[in-house]
């Protein structure tokens, strides 16, 4: 396939390039899945939600995505065309600021038990900066040898009190269950988080829609698009959860509440769960009007996980957020059946 008379020299900006890709992907004639798979056989790693993502943004796709996803659709012969039209964007004004790397917070006590508001700004290790291609082939022949399942039980191999590292460790089973009933907690294992509002979309893996975070966050998406990754509930005592989810690429990681700018309140992957002080663990509260509808509450605070402004619409971002009456901060919670 050749680009034609697509040209993305001529971009002017990060928005008409994205246009030209999506230009790009409709004449390939290729779904996401279509594109996941080709850019597999290819040797490049390129999740349907991440293609998805490059073409619902408004920012530059990372280099090694945009020259997946031309690759998959096609264009074998125009990829140093579209990185150097990436690149010469990227060095003009409209590069985005890239976030101070993080780290996990030293030396910080458990979460006080009254509730108090968020912790000061601290830094950790984000689930990013991506494993290279070769380090990705390697993951994708584990995967296959081993099943999805043990990749998401490994250690995440974070050094942490003994006490709450024999917590966290007791807790974690191959179908973990929690010690509630159905009917006033969610049973943990793989699970479905949907807005019960827009019931047809989940909780899943996206990008901040205004562009000031690049990260993983979660979003809502349609629940067809959804996985990877998937998605696991683990009771932990106390009555709370992690929120995890195992991605094939990226191996498992723990939602947490983002503490500081840019992206502050968002929820995001950390590889390592358990990070003592910091917003990872959540209280399904349920709501009563049906057997599965739950607020979902971080641990120790007056906070409740909602939409940004209220939003219904795809790619909607996750957040903590002050705990309202609305129903954009009710959920869904349905448990999956294991792979």
């Amino acid at each position: 396939m050749h680009t034609g008379e697509l040209r993305p020299d001529d971009a002017n900006d990060p928005i008409e390039f994205v246009d030209l890709l999506r230009q790009l992907k409709k004449r390939s004639r290729l779904t996401y899945r279509q594109l996941e798979q080709r850019a597999a056989s290819a040797g490049d790693v390129l999740a349907r939600s991440t293609a998805a993502d490059v073409l619902g943004r408004a920012t530059l796709p990372r280099p090694e995505v945009l020259a997946a996803f031309v690759r998959a659709c096609g264009a074998e012969d125009q990829v140093e065309v579209w990185l150097r039209a990436r690149h010469r964007l990227a060095a003009g004004s409209f590069a985005p600021t890239s976030p101070a790397p993080d780290h996990p917070p030293a030396g910080v006590g458990a979460p006080a038990t009254a509730p108090e508001p968020l912790p000061p700004a601290g830094t950790r290790p984000r689930w990013f900066p991506r494993p290279g291609p070769l380090a990705l082939l390697v993951v994708g022949v584990l995967l296959g040898a081993l099943g999805a399942g043990a990749w998401f039980l490994r250690p995440d191999g974070e050094r942490r009190p003994s006490a709450e590292r024999a917590s966290a460790e007791g807790s974690r089973s191959t179908t973990p269950r929690g010690d509630s009933s159905p009917s006033t907690a969610p049973s943990g294992g793989r699970s479905q988080i949907r807005p019960v509002r827009a019931p047809q979309l989940c909780l899943t893996e996206g990008r901040d829609r205004t562009g000031r975070y690049e990260s993983e966050v979660a979003v809502q998406r349609p629940c067809a698009q959804a996985t990877p990754p998937d998605t696991y509930l683990e009771p932990v005592p106390g009555g709370l959860y992690l929120i995890k989810w195992n991605h094939p690429a990226h191996g498992p990681g723990c939602l947490t509440i983002r503490r500081d700018e840019p992206g502050r309140h968002l929820l995001e992957p950390w590889t390592n769960c358990l990070v003592p002080g910091s917003l990872q663990l959540f209280r399904f509260e349920p709501t009563g009007s049906a057997p599965t509808t739950y607020r979902i509450r971080p641990a120790n605070t007056e906070l409740c996980v909602g939409l940004r402004d209220d939003d219904t619409e795809v790619l909607a971002e996750a957040l903590a957020e002050p705990c309202t009456d609305t129903a954009d901060q009710v959920f869904l919670v349905d448990a999956l059946p294991d792979d």
